[in-house]
C-alpha cells in the first residue's frame, strides 16, 4: 500500500514538473492550481466519453463497410 501511494506521489510530482516546464510557470504555482485543473478535467469526462463512443461507432461502421465491400 505504501509503495502504491509513493508511486502515485512521484507520478503526480513528475506531472506537475512537466506542466510547469511546458507553461513556463513556477512549480509552486502549478501545484496550487492543480485542484482547479482536476475539477475541470472531471467536468469534461462525460463529453469525452460521448465523443469516444461516437468515434467508436463511426469506426465500427467504416470497418463493416470495408468488410462488405471486400466480400
Amino acid at each position: 500500500m505504501v509503495g502504491a501511494v509513493a508511486s502515485a506521489a512521484i507520478a503526480l510530482y513528475r506531472r506537475v514538473q512537466e506542466i510547469a516546464e511546458q507553461e513556463e510557470r513556477p512549480l509552486a504555482d502549478v501545484l496550487t492550481d492543480l485542484p482547479r485543473r482536476l475539477w475541470q478535467d472531471l467536468d469534461t469526462i462525460p463529453d469525452d466519453l460521448r465523443e469516444a463512443a461516437d468515434e467508436g461507432v463511426a469506426a465500427a461502421h467504416r470497418s463493416a463497410e470495408s468488410v462488405d465491400a471486400a466480400g
